[in-house]
């Protein structure tokens, strides 16, 4: 076994949660690119970021590289495709990936561009926009337009306020209570308070009670998790609501939303199982992209020299890489399970335990990346990353299923932000990170200063068209594998 810390479970569980570029980091430099690590009470999840195991784990037999994704329960249920077990999961993959080719994406885009020249309408000069609220808004709209086809606004409304309540729980409520307008953010809190106050709540979130599978068991003494199980159980039952109203909809051959398309042509794919993945897609899909978007805001506020031309294709495209490059949403961009031993490095590494890739240590692996730390989208602009060296949406047969979708929404609104928007940083020093679930965000949610807004024009790029040959070949690749 890979050698790690040897602090308690308890620490090395609040450490993950709370300071994990930097934890990582130090058990990098410590104990090179293999490590272990022992968090609450999971199994031991062994790291690495050797390019030889990274290439093992996504290449040869799928059928013998189980997910290890438990710690997503249970939010998401076993029936989700990223549950299931290896050949049911290729099975259930070939189903889901018609909506998400080429033209069906270029029309979600169409949508991200109406919303996000919307939301820009309503920004005035001197704003401090925290921008992951704002933009999660979005992504959420989008989510149920294009993929739940939701056209009515007591639905949209009562799905906003039931994910609000799972997501943030137990304080969904005090959230929309109290969330005011992040486009005119007021209060300044001393730098030092606000980050020790963020580290404390987190000790006791989701992003560390993850790590202790107990506290997610509904049962008579967890009194602290009960209140969510009847909220998961409220999501199901507005899904399945919608499926009911989409099989029954005189208009559904005409309907491009997602869900139309498998209540339509997913033979084989039953109620509950529709429903999970429409789960999986609501609670995933939107929340990540919304956090490179604020990601990629705060990176360019606090580094104007990389700002160009926004309606350069290449340059989009390199941008677009280059956030999820230094700023990879989700810190462990895949864990297998594999059914035979693997040797990394010096290490054999048993069978049936788990692995995850550490997307940090890979992307800021000065082997793979010149000058790593550095803001550089032009880095990506003369052709795509070498195999293996840019993973933000894992690789293989476990290759997020909404990449092309992810990718061009952070695109367009980069995009649409750098040519409508004049801004500023709104903190004299970069983000740190924050914790949300088993996810990282910019602390205080990506802040900009609006300094002038220029109005939209009809020249807005109409979505897809406009990417580039990289960008084509990714979303090409993706719908092989």
């Amino acid at each position: 076994m890979p050698p790690g810390p040897r602090i308690p479970r308890l620490a090395q569980a609040v450490l993950w949660a709370a300071r994990f570029p930097q934890f990582s980091a130090a058990l990098r430099a410590r104990y090179g690119e293999t490590y272990t690590v022992r968090l609450g009470t999971m199994p031991p999840l062994v790291v690495t970021s050797d390019r030889d195991a990274v290439k093992h784990l996504f290449t040869g037999d799928p059928l013998r590289r189980r997910h290890g994704n438990e710690v997503l329960q249970p939010m998401v249920t076993d029936r989700s495709v990223i549950m299931l077990e290896p050949a049911e999961h290729l099975d259930r993959r070939r189903l889901l990936l018609p909506p998400f080719h080429g033209e069906r994406v270029k029309a979600y885009g169409r949508v991200m561009q109406e919303l996000i020249d919307e939301e820009l309408d309503r920004w005035r000069p001197g704003d401090v926009v925290s921008v992951f609220p704002v933009i999660q808004a979005l992504t959420l709209e989008l989510i149920m337009r294009a993929v739940l086809g939701i056209s009515d606004e007591a639905t949209r409304t009562r799905l906003r306020d039931i994910l609000d309540d799972a997501l943030y729980y137990p304080w969904g409520p005090v959230k929309r209570r109290f969330s005011g307008n992040p486009r005119r953010l007021g209060m300044r809190v001393p730098e030092r308070l606000r980050r020790a106050g963020v580290d404390a709540s987190v000790v006791a979130s989701p992003a560390v009670t993850t790590f202790f599978p107990f506290m997610k068991q509904e049962a008579w003494w967890n009194i602290g998790a009960n209140g969510w199980f009847p909220i998961r159980a409220a999501l199901s039952e507005l899904l399945d609501e919608q499926i009911a109203a989409t099989r029954a909809d005189p208009r559904l051959g005409e309907r491009e939303d997602v869900l139309a398309m498998l209540v339509r042509d997913a033979e084989g794919l039953s109620a509950h199982d529709l429903r999970e993945e429409l789960v999986t897609l609501v609670t995933a899909g939107h929340e990540t992209t919304a956090m490179a978007i604020a990601w990629g805001c705060e990176l360019l506020a606090h580094n104007p020299q990389a700002r160009r031309d926004p309606d350069d294709a290449a340059y989009l495209d390199g941008l677009t890489k280059e956030v999820l490059r230094i700023r990879p949403p989700v810190p462990l961009s895949a864990v297998r399970v594999l059914d035979e031993p693997m040797t990394i490095g010096r290490y054999e590494v048993p069978a049936g335990l788990h692995i995850g890739i550490d997307v940090y240590g890979v992307h800021g692996d000065p082997a793979r990346y010149e000058d790593p730390e550095a803001f550089r989208p032009e880095r990506f602009v003369d052709g795509a990353p070498s195999s293996y060296a840019f993973l933000p949406f894992g690789g293989g047969a476990h290759r997020c299923l909404g990449a092309p979708l992810a990718e061009l929404e952070i695109r367009i609104a980069l995009g649409t932000i750098l040519r409508r928007v004049d801004f500023a940083p709104a903190m004299p020093s970069l983000a740190a990170t924050a914790r949300r679930g088993v996810l990282l965000l910019p602390d205080g949610g990506g802040r900009i200063r609006v300094r002038d807004l220029r109005p939209a024009t009809a020249a807005q790029p109409p979505g897809l068209a406009t990417m580039s040959a990289t960008t084509r070949t990714t979303i090409a690749s993706s719908m092989r594998e």
